[in-house]
């Protein structure tokens, strides 16, 4: 999904000089980016439990189910 917003020129002239400096491919990735350091969340914690989780068995379900 697509969505507009609106800056003033001077935001978008700033936007553009660091996206080249970033490198950053689109606009979005330059904003999820700086999200991310404003955040402070390392690009090394995602899928940092990728394959540690196990999948919740019928046995798991039915064990912790309330009556």
């Amino acid at each position: 999904m697509n969505t507009s917003i609106q800056i003033t020129k001077d935001t978008l002239e700033k936007l553009k000089r660091l996206k080249e400096i970033i490198k950053a491919s689109t606009y979005d990735d330059l904003i999820n980016e700086l999200i991310n350091k404003a955040q402070n969340i390392p690009d090394t914690m995602f899928g940092i439990d990728k394959g540690k989780i196990k999948k919740i068995s019928k046995e798991d379900r039915i064990a912790f189910r309330e009556y």
